[in-house]
């Protein structure tokens, strides 16, 4: 045998070696997909704070100052001023700041959006009296109940209005004595309130009250209160 047939020998053992080999090395797994570590869940944005009074218990306190004018319906009814002149009489109609009270609130958030709630008004000046040779007269008292509805919210501000009704049972008497009995009448609030946190708040408004059974008396009054609740 000649060098180069020896040598195509050599190299065909050889190639025949080397397949042997790699058929024996496992196979790489072709076309995996690459496999994702598990990643941690984003966190979830909290969920906007609601200030809304439904199913709350509520109680609030307000002050207010007010102006007022008073028409009896007979001409000889004192109402707190006398006319100027050599005829001296009661004045027509009588108008002047309404005695210094505060309002005690107690209600109840009945929806999303309405409140419904009784309002108690107690005196802390006293009125005119029965005529204008006394001193005192009685001091305020009144049942006002009604519902609140809230319109225009921006976050924890909102603004409102009310829809009352005012049973006056402040003690005014007549000249002789005699009790004038109950005044009834409507009462409206509008204002602007600020919910600080979901049990308490603070408002500023104005009012209007009109009564009519005892005479006609007008008030327009401006105030604040404070407001506490409870589920």
């Amino acid at each position: 045998m000649t060098w180069w047939s020896r040598s195509v020998v050599v190299l065909v053992l050889l190639g025949r070696t080397a397949v042997a080999e790699v058929a024996a090395e496992p196979a790489e797994p072709g076309g995996a997909e690459p496999t994702l570590l598990p990643t941690r869940g984003q966190p979830v944005a909290a969920a906007p704070v609601s200030y809304t009074h439904k199913g709350q218990l509520q109680v609030s306190l307000r002050l207010a100052l007010g102006l007022r004018a008073i028409v009896p319906y007979d001409k000889l009814d004192y109402c707190g001023q006398t006319e100027s002149g050599t005829a001296a009489g009661n004045a027509p109609v009588c108008t002047g700041r309404a005695p210094f009270s505060f309002d005690l609130e107690l209600g109840y958030g009945v929806a999303q959006r309405i409140d419904a709630f009784v309002e108690l008004r107690l005196g802390l000046e006293t009125d005119f009296a029965a005529s204008a040779a006394q001193m005192e007269g009685p001091r305020m008292f009144h049942v006002s109940p009604g519902a609140r509805f809230f319109f225009s919210d921006a976050k924890s501000s909102k603004l409102f209005t009310t829809a009352q009704l005012v049973f006056d049972f402040s003690g005014y008497e007549e000249a002789g004595g005699a009790a004038r009995g109950a005044d009834v009448g409507v009462r409206n609030l509008n204002g602007l309130w600020f919910d600080l946190d979901r049990a308490y708040g603070f408002y500023a408004y104005i009012g209007e009250t009109a009564t009519f059974s005892r005479w006609l008396r007008f008030e327009l009054e401006a105030g604040i209160g404070i407001s506490g609740r409870y589920r």
